[in-house]
């Protein structure tokens, strides 16, 4: 069954497009089928393969990714429908704002909708605002999912006000495992296959975001 899975947030510098990336081997490791979407006008994730291409010719191409016109609504429309046929799953990665109107049509054929974001206070806003506003266009589900969080340091208070965080974002959907602040996870590979170490730093977090999935 193909489901159609969003990797978006309001707030910048959470990592969407990497662990976006990083989500799609993630899925081909486990033996799913996957397409990735690039609807970002910046299309960081599609000239990311370009260059990876060019340096690395001879690679053979894992998983597909096809660029959205979210400034067409009609092509957009048209592609989203062509994508909604296509086996597995569907992952896209979608801008860092909400100012095309007509993003809507991306967030109304979704099926779930992964959150990056940080526990910091301007990160914890945005992300707020974000839902809100998504919740009239979508009836996806929610998966919050923590990103590049450092756990060697916080006050009590922080630490207080992140498990008070998690709480609240567990009502509007599932808070996933943290993945916590390194090096490996900042570096992604469209063409390459995720070593050890980075498997070992986001399988917690994907396995929720697949066991989600499952039980759509």
């Amino acid at each position: 069954m193909n489901h159609i899975i969003l990797f978006s947030n309001i707030k910048g510098g959470v990592g969407k497009t990497t662990l976006c990336a990083h989500f799609c081997e993630y899925l081909m490791m486990k033996g799913f089928h996957v397409t990735a979407a690039d609807a970002d006008l910046q299309a960081s994730l599609s000239r990311h393969r370009e260059r990876e291409l060019q340096e690395s010719p001879e690679r053979p191409v894992p998983w597909d990714i096809v660029r959205l016109n979210t400034l067409d609504r009609d092509m957009l429309q048209a592609d989203l429908k062509e994508l909604r046929r296509k086996d597995g799953i569907v992952v896209i990665d979608c801008p860092g704002n909400l100012n095309d109107n007509n993003l809507s049509v991306i967030y109304a054929m979704a099926d779930l909708i992964v959150i990056p974001m940080a526990y910091d206070v301007d990160t914890i806003d945005a992300t707020g605002l974000f839902v809100a506003v998504i919740r009239k266009m979508t009836s996806a589900r929610l998966v919050f999912l923590p990103n590049r969080i450092n756990t060697t340091e916080g006050k009590a208070r922080e630490l207080e006000m992140r498990e008070e965080t998690i709480s609240i974002l567990g009502r509007l959907g599932t808070v996933t495992p943290r993945i916590k602040q390194s090096v490996v996870i900042k570096r992604y590979s469209t063409l390459q296959p995720l070593d050890k170490y980075l498997h070992a730093a986001v399988e917690h977090a994907f396995d929720r975001i697949i066991d989600e999935i499952k039980h759509l």
